[in-house]
Protein backbone atom coordinates (compact mmCIF):
# COMPACT_ATOMS: atom_id res chain seq x y z
CA UNK A 1 0.00 0.00 0.00
CA UNK A 2 1.62 3.29 -1.05
CA UNK A 3 2.30 5.51 2.12
CA UNK A 4 0.55 9.14 1.54
CA UNK A 5 2.68 12.07 2.27
CA UNK A 6 2.12 13.82 5.89
CA UNK A 7 -0.08 16.43 5.31
CA UNK A 8 2.00 20.14 6.52
CA UNK A 9 0.01 21.51 9.58
CA UNK A 10 -0.37 25.19 9.30
CA UNK A 11 -2.57 27.56 11.05
CA UNK A 12 -5.73 28.89 9.21
CA UNK A 13 -5.67 32.39 8.10
CA UNK A 14 -9.39 33.95 9.21
CA UNK A 15 -10.81 37.32 8.40
CA UNK A 16 -10.17 39.53 11.56
CA UNK A 17 -13.70 40.35 12.63
CA UNK A 18 -14.98 44.02 11.74
CA UNK A 19 -13.80 46.31 14.62
CA UNK A 20 -15.04 49.83 15.41
CA UNK A 21 -11.96 52.60 16.16
CA UNK A 22 -12.80 50.54 19.81
CA UNK A 23 -11.72 47.48 19.37
CA UNK A 24 -13.97 44.41 18.69
CA UNK A 25 -14.94 43.84 22.06
CA UNK A 26 -15.84 47.48 22.47
CA UNK A 27 -19.26 46.55 23.53
CA UNK A 28 -18.38 44.30 26.13
CA UNK A 29 -18.37 45.53 29.60
CA UNK A 30 -14.62 46.65 30.07
CA UNK A 31 -14.48 45.31 33.86
CA UNK A 32 -14.97 42.02 32.23
CA UNK A 33 -12.00 42.50 29.33
CA UNK A 34 -10.05 44.10 31.86
CA UNK A 35 -10.70 40.56 33.87
CA UNK A 36 -9.72 38.36 30.75
CA UNK A 37 -6.81 40.38 30.31
CA UNK A 38 -5.42 40.03 33.34
CA UNK A 39 -5.76 35.97 32.85
CA UNK A 40 -5.05 34.88 36.10
CA UNK A 41 -7.45 31.93 37.62
CA UNK A 42 -9.71 34.09 39.75
CA UNK A 43 -9.95 37.01 37.37
CA UNK A 44 -10.75 34.66 34.53
CA UNK A 45 -13.56 33.35 37.09
CA UNK A 46 -14.05 37.22 37.65
CA UNK A 47 -14.94 37.92 34.45
CA UNK A 48 -17.18 34.60 33.82
CA UNK A 49 -19.60 35.43 36.76
CA UNK A 50 -19.91 39.57 35.43
CA UNK A 51 -20.91 37.95 32.10
CA UNK A 52 -23.36 35.37 33.73
CA UNK A 53 -26.46 35.19 32.32
CA UNK A 54 -29.19 33.43 29.58
CA UNK A 55 -27.10 31.43 26.91
CA UNK A 56 -29.25 32.86 24.31
CA UNK A 57 -28.52 36.62 25.24
CA UNK A 58 -25.06 36.54 25.20
CA UNK A 59 -23.37 38.75 22.29
CA UNK A 60 -21.12 36.75 19.75
CA UNK A 61 -18.26 39.50 21.51
CA UNK A 62 -19.00 38.06 25.19
CA UNK A 63 -19.42 34.15 23.10
CA UNK A 64 -15.31 34.84 22.27
CA UNK A 65 -14.20 36.46 25.52
CA UNK A 66 -15.61 33.06 27.22
CA UNK A 67 -14.61 31.28 24.90
CA UNK A 68 -11.06 32.65 25.29
CA UNK A 69 -11.23 32.27 29.35
CA UNK A 70 -12.09 28.76 29.10
CA UNK A 71 -9.34 27.73 26.78
CA UNK A 72 -7.05 29.70 29.01
CA UNK A 73 -8.28 27.92 31.93
CA UNK A 74 -7.57 24.42 30.28
CA UNK A 75 -4.10 25.58 28.47
CA UNK A 76 -2.53 28.05 30.81
CA UNK A 77 -4.12 26.75 34.24
CA UNK A 78 -4.66 23.21 34.18
CA UNK A 79 -4.37 22.72 37.94
CA UNK A 80 -7.34 24.79 38.34
CA UNK A 81 -11.13 23.31 37.95
CA UNK A 82 -12.55 24.80 34.47
CA UNK A 83 -16.33 26.12 35.21
CA UNK A 84 -16.44 28.31 32.15
CA UNK A 85 -19.46 27.46 29.74
CA UNK A 86 -19.19 28.48 26.93
CA UNK A 87 -22.59 28.71 24.78
CA UNK A 88 -22.79 26.66 21.30
CA UNK A 89 -22.15 28.59 17.99
CA UNK A 90 -20.96 31.89 17.36
CA UNK A 91 -17.46 31.52 17.38
CA UNK A 92 -16.11 28.32 15.39
CA UNK A 93 -14.74 30.86 12.30
CA UNK A 94 -13.44 33.26 14.90
CA UNK A 95 -9.69 35.06 14.65
CA UNK A 96 -9.24 34.52 18.43
CA UNK A 97 -10.06 30.81 19.20
CA UNK A 98 -8.50 30.13 15.61
CA UNK A 99 -5.19 31.32 17.21
CA UNK A 100 -5.19 29.07 20.23
CA UNK A 101 -6.26 26.33 17.84
CA UNK A 102 -3.15 27.03 15.70
CA UNK A 103 -1.06 26.93 19.47
CA UNK A 104 -2.34 23.28 20.33
CA UNK A 105 -1.31 22.09 17.70
CA UNK A 106 2.30 23.64 18.13
CA UNK A 107 1.87 26.08 15.44
CA UNK A 108 2.22 30.26 15.88
CA UNK A 109 -0.45 31.90 13.82
CA UNK A 110 0.91 34.91 12.20
CA UNK A 111 -2.32 35.52 10.96
CA UNK A 112 -3.98 37.81 14.53
CA UNK A 113 -2.52 40.98 13.66
CA UNK A 114 -1.98 43.41 16.55
CA UNK A 115 -5.26 44.86 16.33
CA UNK A 116 -5.80 44.64 19.91
CA UNK A 117 -4.60 42.78 23.60
CA UNK A 118 -5.94 39.59 22.79
CA UNK A 119 -4.67 39.39 18.74
CA UNK A 120 -1.16 39.96 20.49
CA UNK A 121 -1.35 37.16 23.79
CA UNK A 122 -3.33 34.45 22.24
CA UNK A 123 -0.84 32.53 19.33
CA UNK A 124 2.24 32.37 21.72
CA UNK A 125 -0.15 29.91 23.69
CA UNK A 126 2.02 27.76 21.13
CA UNK A 127 4.47 28.23 24.59
CA UNK A 128 2.84 25.53 26.65
CA UNK A 129 2.22 23.13 23.53
CA UNK A 130 5.05 21.59 24.11
CA UNK A 131 6.41 22.57 20.50
CA UNK A 132 9.98 22.08 19.63
CA UNK A 133 9.88 24.79 17.21
CA UNK A 134 12.11 27.91 17.99
CA UNK A 135 11.68 30.05 15.09
CA UNK A 136 8.25 31.88 16.37
CA UNK A 137 10.26 33.00 19.54
CA UNK A 138 11.15 36.54 18.48
CA UNK A 139 7.51 37.34 16.61
CA UNK A 140 6.32 35.92 20.35
CA UNK A 141 8.47 38.58 22.03
CA UNK A 142 7.45 41.59 20.26
CA UNK A 143 4.12 40.67 20.86
CA UNK A 144 3.96 39.80 24.38
CA UNK A 145 6.30 43.02 25.23
CA UNK A 146 3.19 44.96 23.01
CA UNK A 147 0.73 43.42 25.14
CA UNK A 148 2.43 44.23 28.49
CA UNK A 149 2.42 47.87 26.74
CA UNK A 150 -1.23 47.76 26.65
CA UNK A 151 -1.89 46.13 29.86
CA UNK A 152 1.33 45.61 32.33
CA UNK A 153 -0.84 44.14 35.00
CA UNK A 154 -1.76 41.00 33.04
CA UNK A 155 -0.41 37.94 35.13
CA UNK A 156 -1.00 35.94 31.72
CA UNK A 157 1.88 37.96 29.60
CA UNK A 158 3.83 37.92 32.92
CA UNK A 159 3.78 34.03 33.00
CA UNK A 160 3.94 33.66 29.19
CA UNK A 161 7.26 35.70 28.76
CA UNK A 162 8.20 34.19 31.57
CA UNK A 163 7.71 30.85 29.35
CA UNK A 164 9.50 32.20 26.83
CA UNK A 165 12.40 33.38 28.40
CA UNK A 166 12.76 30.06 29.98
CA UNK A 167 13.08 28.63 26.64
CA UNK A 168 15.60 30.88 25.68
CA UNK A 169 17.60 29.70 29.09
CA UNK A 170 17.50 33.42 30.21
CA UNK A 171 16.66 32.32 33.60
CA UNK A 172 17.34 35.71 35.16
CA UNK A 173 14.73 37.22 33.22
CA UNK A 174 12.33 34.19 33.65
CA UNK A 175 11.99 34.19 36.89
CA UNK A 176 11.59 37.96 37.65
CA UNK A 177 8.57 37.48 35.22
CA UNK A 178 7.22 34.64 37.31
CA UNK A 179 8.17 36.57 40.41
CA UNK A 180 6.18 39.60 39.09
CA UNK A 181 3.28 36.86 38.27
CA UNK A 182 3.29 35.09 41.76
CA UNK A 183 3.25 38.22 43.33
CA UNK A 184 0.26 39.54 41.25
CA UNK A 185 -1.56 35.85 41.74
CA UNK A 186 -0.22 34.35 44.62
CA UNK A 187 -1.18 30.61 44.87
CA UNK A 188 -1.57 29.32 41.82
CA UNK A 189 0.36 26.10 41.33
CA UNK A 190 1.59 26.48 37.33
CA UNK A 191 3.37 29.79 38.64
CA UNK A 192 4.93 28.41 41.39
CA UNK A 193 5.70 25.44 39.56
CA UNK A 194 7.47 27.30 37.25
CA UNK A 195 9.82 29.05 39.77
CA UNK A 196 10.54 25.70 40.40
CA UNK A 197 11.41 25.01 37.37
CA UNK A 198 14.15 28.05 36.66
CA UNK A 199 15.50 27.60 40.10
CA UNK A 200 16.58 24.24 39.10
CA UNK A 201 17.81 25.38 35.51
CA UNK A 202 19.85 28.23 37.30
CA UNK A 203 21.39 25.62 40.12
CA UNK A 204 19.36 27.50 43.33
CA UNK A 205 18.63 23.93 44.55
CA UNK A 206 17.85 25.00 47.71
CA UNK A 207 15.25 27.40 47.05
CA UNK A 208 13.51 24.64 43.90
CA UNK A 209 13.54 21.98 46.40
CA UNK A 210 11.94 24.32 49.61
CA UNK A 211 9.56 26.10 47.29
CA UNK A 212 8.32 22.35 46.10
CA UNK A 213 8.03 21.61 49.19
CA UNK A 214 5.63 23.98 49.93
CA UNK A 215 3.93 23.15 46.94
CA UNK A 216 3.72 19.51 48.45
CA UNK A 217 1.64 20.89 51.14
CA UNK A 218 -0.97 22.21 48.79
CA UNK A 219 -0.46 19.34 46.52
CA UNK A 220 0.70 16.41 48.77
CA UNK A 221 -0.11 13.66 45.78
CA UNK A 222 1.17 15.44 42.75
CA UNK A 223 3.56 13.66 40.51
CA UNK A 224 5.18 16.78 39.20
CA UNK A 225 6.32 18.12 42.29
CA UNK A 226 7.39 14.36 43.58
CA UNK A 227 9.34 13.66 40.99
CA UNK A 228 10.81 17.07 41.14
CA UNK A 229 11.72 16.87 44.93
CA UNK A 230 13.49 13.39 43.55
CA UNK A 231 15.76 15.05 40.93
CA UNK A 232 16.52 18.06 43.88
CA UNK A 233 17.35 15.12 46.51
CA UNK A 234 19.24 13.61 44.50
CA UNK A 235 21.37 16.54 43.13
CA UNK A 236 22.21 17.15 46.38
CA UNK A 237 22.86 13.62 47.39
CA UNK A 238 20.05 13.68 49.76
CA UNK A 239 19.38 9.88 49.78
CA UNK A 240 17.25 10.06 52.51
CA UNK A 241 14.89 12.65 51.14
CA UNK A 242 15.13 11.16 47.67
CA UNK A 243 13.55 7.96 49.13
CA UNK A 244 10.27 9.35 50.55
CA UNK A 245 9.71 11.21 47.46
CA UNK A 246 10.44 7.81 45.15
CA UNK A 247 8.48 5.73 47.35
CA UNK A 248 5.73 8.22 47.08
CA UNK A 249 5.94 8.08 43.10
CA UNK A 250 6.08 4.74 42.79
CA UNK A 251 2.96 3.87 44.94
CA UNK A 252 1.38 6.27 42.15
CA UNK A 253 3.29 4.46 39.35
CA UNK A 254 4.72 1.27 40.57
CA UNK A 255 5.69 0.26 36.54
CA UNK A 256 7.49 3.59 36.52
CA UNK A 257 10.91 2.27 35.55
CA UNK A 258 12.97 5.32 35.48
CA UNK A 259 11.64 5.66 39.59
CA UNK A 260 12.42 2.11 40.22
CA UNK A 261 16.23 2.60 38.79
CA UNK A 262 16.55 5.90 41.56
CA UNK A 263 15.47 3.26 44.12
CA UNK A 264 18.06 1.30 43.03
CA UNK A 265 20.54 4.04 42.94
CA UNK A 266 19.43 5.14 46.50
CA UNK A 267 20.07 1.56 48.14
CA UNK A 268 23.10 1.42 46.89
CA UNK A 269 24.13 5.03 48.27
CA UNK A 270 22.75 3.65 51.76
CA UNK A 271 24.52 0.09 51.21
CA UNK A 272 21.94 -1.90 51.01
CA UNK A 273 23.26 -4.09 48.09
CA UNK A 274 21.12 -7.05 49.23
CA UNK A 275 17.93 -5.64 48.05
CA UNK A 276 19.41 -3.02 45.47
CA UNK A 277 20.56 -6.63 43.68
CA UNK A 278 17.21 -7.85 43.98
CA UNK A 279 15.51 -5.07 42.35
CA UNK A 280 18.12 -4.75 39.78
CA UNK A 281 17.16 -8.20 38.58
CA UNK A 282 13.43 -7.20 38.17
CA UNK A 283 14.32 -4.28 36.33
CA UNK A 284 16.90 -6.52 33.99
CA UNK A 285 13.16 -8.62 33.11
CA UNK A 286 12.12 -5.24 31.72
CA UNK A 287 15.31 -4.28 29.66
CA UNK A 288 18.93 -5.27 30.58
CA UNK A 289 20.40 -3.26 27.88
CA UNK A 290 19.75 0.32 29.36
CA UNK A 291 22.67 2.43 30.59
CA UNK A 292 21.23 2.71 33.64
CA UNK A 293 20.87 -0.66 34.62
CA UNK A 294 24.18 -1.24 32.94
CA UNK A 295 25.90 1.18 35.50
CA UNK A 296 23.56 0.45 38.45
CA UNK A 297 25.20 -3.56 37.83
CA UNK A 298 28.75 -2.01 37.54
CA UNK A 299 28.33 -0.22 40.87
CA UNK A 300 26.87 -3.26 42.11
CA UNK A 301 29.50 -5.81 41.06
CA UNK A 302 32.63 -3.10 41.83
CA UNK A 303 31.11 -2.11 45.63
CA UNK A 304 29.46 -5.10 46.84
CA UNK A 305 30.67 -8.33 44.66
CA UNK A 306 34.30 -6.54 44.76
CA UNK A 307 34.45 -8.27 41.52
CA UNK A 308 36.25 -5.72 39.53
CA UNK A 309 36.51 -7.97 36.11
CA UNK A 310 32.88 -8.62 36.32
CA UNK A 311 32.19 -4.64 36.70
CA UNK A 312 34.77 -3.62 33.95
CA UNK A 313 33.25 -6.37 31.75
CA UNK A 314 30.10 -4.87 32.11
CA UNK A 315 31.34 -1.18 31.40
CA UNK A 316 32.83 -2.68 28.19
CA UNK A 317 29.25 -3.86 27.43
CA UNK A 318 27.93 -0.47 28.35
CA UNK A 319 30.75 1.80 26.36
CA UNK A 320 29.83 -0.76 22.90
CA UNK A 321 26.25 0.22 23.20
CA UNK A 322 26.75 4.00 24.45
CA UNK A 323 30.32 4.73 22.84
CA UNK A 324 29.72 8.54 23.38
CA UNK A 325 28.13 8.62 26.25
CA UNK A 326 29.51 11.12 28.98
CA UNK A 327 28.28 9.18 32.07
CA UNK A 328 29.19 5.76 30.54
CA UNK A 329 33.21 7.39 29.94
CA UNK A 330 33.39 8.55 33.14
CA UNK A 331 31.81 5.07 35.26
CA UNK A 332 34.37 3.33 32.90
CA UNK A 333 37.39 6.38 33.82
CA UNK A 334 36.51 5.90 38.30
CA UNK A 335 36.91 2.11 37.57
CA UNK A 336 40.00 2.17 35.78
CA UNK A 337 41.46 4.70 38.29
CA UNK A 338 40.43 3.16 41.28
CA UNK A 339 41.69 0.15 40.18
CA UNK A 340 44.68 1.10 38.16
CA UNK A 341 43.66 -1.01 35.21
CA UNK A 342 42.03 -0.67 31.93
CA UNK A 343 38.64 -0.71 30.20
CA UNK A 344 38.12 -1.84 27.19
CA UNK A 345 42.31 -1.15 26.49
CA UNK A 346 41.80 2.47 27.60
CA UNK A 347 43.34 3.86 31.06
CA UNK A 348 41.30 6.24 33.66
CA UNK A 349 43.16 8.96 31.93
CA UNK A 350 42.74 8.59 28.38
CA UNK A 351 38.88 7.48 29.05
CA UNK A 352 38.53 10.83 31.13
CA UNK A 353 40.29 12.87 28.58
CA UNK A 354 37.58 11.63 25.66
CA UNK A 355 35.12 13.65 27.95
CA UNK A 356 37.43 16.33 28.04
CA UNK A 357 37.34 17.07 24.47
CA UNK A 358 34.11 17.99 24.73
CA UNK A 359 33.24 19.76 27.90
CA UNK A 360 36.78 21.16 28.64
CA UNK A 361 35.28 22.25 32.50
CA UNK A 362 34.11 18.81 33.23
CA UNK A 363 35.42 18.78 36.98
CA UNK A 364 35.14 14.90 37.05
CA UNK A 365 37.08 14.40 34.02
CA UNK A 366 39.34 16.95 35.12
CA UNK A 367 40.08 15.08 38.70
CA UNK A 368 40.51 11.39 37.04
CA UNK A 369 43.30 13.03 34.73
CA UNK A 370 44.79 14.34 37.34
CA UNK A 371 44.76 11.69 40.05
CA UNK A 372 45.83 9.13 37.06
CA UNK A 373 48.93 11.28 35.56
CA UNK A 374 50.06 11.43 39.19
CA UNK A 375 49.42 7.47 39.54
CA UNK A 376 51.47 7.12 36.41
CA UNK A 377 53.95 10.04 37.72
CA UNK A 378 53.28 11.81 34.54
CA UNK A 379 53.84 15.10 36.26
CA UNK A 380 53.98 17.34 33.99
CA UNK A 381 50.23 16.18 32.53
CA UNK A 382 49.35 16.02 36.55
CA UNK A 383 50.47 20.15 36.79
CA UNK A 384 48.49 20.79 33.75
CA UNK A 385 45.21 19.70 34.87
CA UNK A 386 45.79 20.15 38.43
CA UNK A 387 46.28 23.57 37.37
CA UNK A 388 42.56 23.72 35.95
CA UNK A 389 41.22 22.18 38.50
CA UNK A 390 42.44 25.06 41.21
CA UNK A 391 41.17 27.57 39.32
CA UNK A 392 37.61 26.36 39.72
CA UNK A 393 35.28 28.67 42.08
CA UNK A 394 36.45 27.59 45.95
CA UNK A 395 38.57 24.11 45.17
CA UNK A 396 38.78 21.53 48.25
CA UNK A 397 41.52 21.50 50.44
CA UNK A 398 42.17 17.82 48.76
CA UNK A 399 42.95 19.45 45.32
CA UNK A 400 44.76 22.29 46.78
CA UNK A 401 47.77 20.19 48.45
CA UNK A 402 47.46 17.67 46.07
CA UNK A 403 48.59 20.58 43.72
CA UNK A 404 51.57 21.53 46.26
CA UNK A 405 52.75 18.11 46.06
CA UNK A 406 52.98 18.17 41.88
CA UNK A 407 54.66 21.30 41.99
CA UNK A 408 57.14 19.66 44.52
CA UNK A 409 57.39 17.20 41.87
CA UNK A 410 57.86 19.15 38.78
CA UNK A 411 60.62 21.23 40.66
CA UNK A 412 58.43 24.22 41.35
CA UNK A 413 59.10 25.18 44.37
CA UNK A 414 58.40 28.67 44.83
CA UNK A 415 54.64 28.02 43.65
CA UNK A 416 54.61 25.03 45.60
CA UNK A 417 55.88 27.39 48.86
CA UNK A 418 53.78 30.48 48.28
CA UNK A 419 50.44 27.70 48.35
CA UNK A 420 51.28 25.85 51.41
CA UNK A 421 52.66 28.71 53.06
CA UNK A 422 48.66 30.32 52.43
CA UNK A 423 47.25 27.15 53.46
CA UNK A 424 49.28 26.48 56.30
CA UNK A 425 48.37 30.68 57.75
CA UNK A 426 44.37 29.97 57.51
CA UNK A 427 44.92 26.36 58.74
CA UNK A 428 47.66 25.36 61.21
CA UNK A 429 46.14 22.69 63.32
CA UNK A 430 44.73 20.58 60.26
CA UNK A 431 47.30 17.45 59.94
CA UNK A 432 46.73 17.39 56.40
CA UNK A 433 48.11 20.48 55.67
CA UNK A 434 51.09 20.38 58.15
CA UNK A 435 52.26 17.57 56.32
CA UNK A 436 51.97 19.47 53.41
CA UNK A 437 54.44 22.67 54.75
CA UNK A 438 56.93 19.99 56.29
CA UNK A 439 57.42 18.44 52.63
CA UNK A 440 57.69 21.83 50.91
CA UNK A 441 60.52 23.49 54.11
CA UNK A 442 62.43 20.15 53.51
CA UNK A 443 62.19 20.29 49.77
CA UNK A 444 63.38 23.63 49.79
CA UNK A 445 66.23 23.82 52.04
CA UNK A 446 64.67 25.08 55.25
CA UNK A 447 65.78 22.42 57.40
CA UNK A 448 65.67 24.60 60.66
CA UNK A 449 62.46 25.26 60.38
CA UNK A 450 60.98 21.78 59.43
CA UNK A 451 63.49 20.34 62.63
CA UNK A 452 62.00 23.19 64.89
CA UNK A 453 58.19 22.03 63.56
CA UNK A 454 58.50 18.23 63.73
CA UNK A 455 59.84 18.59 67.22
CA UNK A 456 56.87 20.67 68.22
CA UNK A 457 54.76 18.17 66.95
CA UNK A 458 55.92 15.26 67.60
CA UNK A 459 54.83 14.73 71.73
CA UNK A 460 51.68 15.57 70.74
CA UNK A 461 51.08 13.14 67.15
CA UNK A 462 49.40 10.07 67.00
CA UNK A 463 50.47 7.30 65.42
CA UNK A 464 49.93 7.73 62.03
CA UNK A 465 51.75 11.63 62.26
CA UNK A 466 54.48 10.20 64.04
CA UNK A 467 55.57 7.71 61.42
CA UNK A 468 55.11 10.75 58.60
CA UNK A 469 57.46 12.76 61.25
CA UNK A 470 60.10 10.54 61.68
CA UNK A 471 60.01 9.78 57.97
CA UNK A 472 60.71 13.84 57.42
CA UNK A 473 63.32 14.15 60.02
CA UNK A 474 65.33 11.70 58.40
CA UNK A 475 65.98 13.47 55.63
CA UNK A 476 67.37 16.12 57.93
CA UNK A 477 69.88 13.47 59.57
CA UNK A 478 73.25 13.89 58.21
CA UNK A 479 74.68 10.44 60.16
CA UNK A 480 73.35 7.23 57.86
CA UNK A 481 72.71 5.61 61.49
CA UNK A 482 70.86 8.69 62.67
CA UNK A 483 68.94 8.42 59.35
CA UNK A 484 68.60 4.68 59.86
CA UNK A 485 67.18 5.32 63.36
CA UNK A 486 64.44 7.82 61.98
CA UNK A 487 63.04 5.53 59.59
CA UNK A 488 62.95 2.50 62.36
CA UNK A 489 61.06 5.09 64.30
CA UNK A 490 58.75 5.75 61.43
CA UNK A 491 57.50 1.85 60.95
CA UNK A 492 57.51 1.07 64.40
CA UNK A 493 54.98 3.86 64.76
CA UNK A 494 52.93 2.53 61.37
CA UNK A 495 54.52 -0.54 59.86
CA UNK A 496 52.25 -0.22 56.19
CA UNK A 497 53.78 3.61 55.88
CA UNK A 498 55.31 2.77 52.01
CA UNK A 499 57.65 5.65 51.98
CA UNK A 500 59.94 4.88 54.79
CA UNK A 501 59.13 1.10 53.71
CA UNK A 502 60.43 2.68 49.92
CA UNK A 503 63.52 4.48 51.73
CA UNK A 504 64.54 1.24 53.87
CA UNK A 505 64.65 -0.48 50.68
CA UNK A 506 66.59 2.10 48.97
CA UNK A 507 69.40 2.13 51.89
CA UNK A 508 69.93 -1.63 51.63
CA UNK A 509 69.99 -1.43 47.99
CA UNK A 510 72.43 1.31 48.03
CA UNK A 511 74.73 -1.08 50.42
CA UNK A 512 74.41 -3.74 48.47
CA UNK A 513 72.16 -6.01 50.93
CA UNK A 514 69.66 -7.54 48.07
CA UNK A 515 67.92 -9.41 50.52
CA UNK A 516 66.96 -7.00 53.08
CA UNK A 517 66.45 -4.50 50.37
CA UNK A 518 64.00 -6.93 48.86
CA UNK A 519 62.02 -7.51 52.39
CA UNK A 520 61.53 -3.80 52.41
CA UNK A 521 60.45 -3.27 48.62
CA UNK A 522 58.17 -6.48 48.97
CA UNK A 523 55.89 -4.78 51.53
CA UNK A 524 55.86 -1.69 49.31
CA UNK A 525 54.75 -3.52 46.27
CA UNK A 526 51.77 -5.31 48.43
CA UNK A 527 50.60 -1.72 49.39
CA UNK A 528 50.85 -0.39 45.68
CA UNK A 529 50.34 -3.42 43.26
CA UNK A 530 49.87 -2.32 40.74
CA UNK A 531 52.78 0.38 40.49
CA UNK A 532 54.78 -0.26 37.51
CA UNK A 533 57.91 1.05 38.15
CA UNK A 534 57.70 -0.66 41.99
CA UNK A 535 57.21 -4.06 40.17
CA UNK A 536 60.19 -2.96 37.74
CA UNK A 537 62.50 -2.53 40.77
CA UNK A 538 61.15 -5.89 42.44
CA UNK A 539 62.18 -7.62 39.07
CA UNK A 540 65.54 -5.99 38.81
CA UNK A 541 65.83 -7.46 42.83
CA UNK A 542 65.03 -10.94 41.76
CA UNK A 543 67.55 -11.18 39.03
CA UNK A 544 70.73 -9.61 41.37
CA UNK A 545 69.34 -12.13 43.96
CA UNK A 546 69.39 -15.00 41.43
CA UNK A 547 72.90 -14.59 40.22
Amino acid sequence: MPVSAPVEKTPVSLPVPEQTNHGYFAAVDSAVIADVETGSPASLLSAVARLKRAASSYTEAEKVLLSIASSLMTIVWPSEKNTVDVPAGGVENNLYTAAIESAKIGLYDENTGNGDFFALVLPSLVLLSGSSSTGYYDLSRAALDAARQMNNGSVLVMYLSGCLHEKQRDYVAALADFEQAAAAAPGVYEIQYARCRVYLAMGEYSKALSLAETLLLQFPKDLKLLKMCTDIALEQKNYTAAEQYIMQVLQQEPENTRFLLYRIEVLIHQENYIKAASLLDVYARTDSSSKDYLLLRAQIQSDWNRNTAAAAATLEEALLLYPDDADVILSAAKLAAETGSTVRGKSAGSLASQILEQDTGNLQALEICTEDAVFRKNWEYAYSYSSRLIQQPEPDMTALLRHVSICLNTNRLTEAENMIIRLYQENPDLETVQEMYIRTLVATGKTTEAGTLIGRLLPGASSQMKSFLYYQRSFLQSGSSDRLSDLRQSLTANPRNPEPLFEMYRYYYDNKDYRKAQYYLKQVVALNPSDAELLKFNEELEDLLAR
